[in-house]
Formats: C-alpha cells, sequence, structure tokens
C-alpha cells in the first residue's frame, strides 16, 4: 500500500467494569485486524476509501460500521460494551449481535 493513499484507523475502547479483563478482536472488511484491551487505543494503517469494522468477543457481536476516508486522514471510532454487567442475562440471550457498539467520534480540530 502506497503511503500517500493509506488512512490510519483508531479504535478506542473506554475503562468499563464489563469484559474487563477480555479484549475485543476488531475486525476491518471482514478480517481480523487486532485486539483491544480494556482501556487501550488500537490504530490500524488502512487503503483509503469505504471501510467496514466489525468487534466481537466470544459470541457478542457489534453491527458493523461503514466509515469513508480520505488519504493521510485518521478516523476514531470507540468500541464499548452496550449492555454492562447488570444486564448480562439479557446480552447473551438477545443481545448477542448488538453485545458491542461501534461509533465514530467527531473530527478532532489541529489547528492552534
Amino acid at each position: 500500500m502506497v503511503q500517500s493513499e493509506a488512512c490510519t484507523i483508531k479504535i478506542v475502547r473506554p475503562s468499563q467494569y464489563a469484559d474487563m479483563l477480555r479484549s475485543y478482536q476488531i475486525m476491518l472488511n471482514g478480517e481480523k485486524a487486532g485486539s483491544i484491551a480494556r482501556n487501550d487505543v488500537l490504530e490500524i494503517a488502512a487503503p483509503a476509501g469505504k471501510a467496514t469494522i466489525a468487534a466481537r468477543i466470544d459470541w457478542g457481536r457489534s453491527q458493523p460500521l461503514t466509515i469513508d476516508t480520505k488519504p493521510g486522514e485518521t478516523v476514531e471510532v470507540e468500541v464499548r460494551n452496550r449492555w454492562g454487567s447488570a444486564l448480562g442475562i439479557w446480552a447473551i440471550t438477545f443481545g448477542r449481535n448488538s453485545y458491542l457498539t461501534l461509533t465514530q467520534c467527531p473530527p478532532t480540530s489541529t489547528s492552534r
């Protein structure tokens, strides 16, 4: 991949009590791109353009998130447990495909 045609996808995982000892698997365009622990950041170099991101942990999944990137751009996406510990029974039965949630963060201004 030519560096000028690449972008960076930055996955951010906040510190939550649920799943605190387990990592989430991050998928980019259907292929494993890495894993992310609690309160961590995962940076993925990817070709610019449309990309589909998904997250999973054991049986739990996120709905896919489609983003559109430009060359040289950094896009930040937050991954988190949607249900928390209190709704664990709901999450492992009916909430299996929405156990995790992905949210694209607004771009941050780098101007001074």
